[in-house]
């Protein structure tokens, strides 16, 4: 268990990183104070494990991100390491080398780590038209737009109005990316999480919203996300 405490953090939150479960606690918050929560929740946190999948990889898997395909191959020319390479929109790989087992923990953390490189030189390109054409459609105005490079937080609109979209985005299917997106639009008129700010943000997703919260919350990630 990795614990972090947190200036500005108001409650005590958990989840499963990798490997570790990440455990966010208030500055002051004590020992006991930190053991009642844990107990609180633990029900929640098992049933979320046994959600997840384990993330593996094997040698001509195609995996897709937002219009992209990546596959992994086994290369030669470097057997010791893996290998990111972008070519051309339609030629993208991830060379493992021969070396190297494709099961190993290190090696799963080196084709995480390709992916989300690829992922991030591409984000800008592939999000952003996205993202401007579905404010276009709901008529809503920010005032900019900014690729961000968290893992955890997938979207955020800032009290400015500039809406962040996170590269990990990149990896969801069309209708959960788009799920994102219209979340922080609806920020742009209810900045915060008030019952008018779901009513907004369901009417941009087509009466969708809870929906696609659990469809999110259920998303098995094709990598490690950090």
């Amino acid at each position: 268990m990795l614990v972090n405490l947190h200036p500005t953090a108001r409650k005590i939150i958990a989840r499963w990183g990798e490997p570790f479960l990440e455990v966010t606690v208030p500055k002051y918050a004590t020992d006991e104070k930190i053991l009642e929560a844990l107990d609180a929740i633990a029900p929640n946190l098992l049933a979320r494990r046994q959600l997840r999948k384990e993330v593996r990889f094997h040698e001509m898997q195609v995996i897709e991100m937002s219009g992209l395909k990546v596959t992994i191959i086994l290369q030669n020319d470097k057997p010791d390491l893996v290998l990111a390479k972008q070519y051309a929109p339609s030629k993208i790989y991830i060379g493992v080398g021969r070396n190297r087992d494709i099961d190993d923990p290190g090696t799963i953390r080196s084709i995480s780590k390709g992916l989300r490189t690829i992922a991030q030189r591409n984000a800008a390109n592939y999000l952003l038209p996205r993202a401007r054409q579905l404010a276009e459609i709901h008529g809503c105005h920010p005032t900019g737009w900014k690729i961000s490079y968290g893992a955890r937080i997938l979207g955020k609109c800032d009290v400015n109005g500039v809406i962040n979209i996170s590269y990990m985005t990149m990896f969801l299917p069309d209708e959960l990316r788009d799920y994102i997106i219209c979340h922080e639009l609806a920020h742009l008129t209810e900045f915060n999480h008030s019952p008018r700010f779901h009513q907004l943000c369901d009417q941009y997703v087509g009466g969708r919203e809870k929906q696609l919260i659990a469809q999110l919350k259920a998303f098995q990630w094709p990598l490690l996300r950090k």
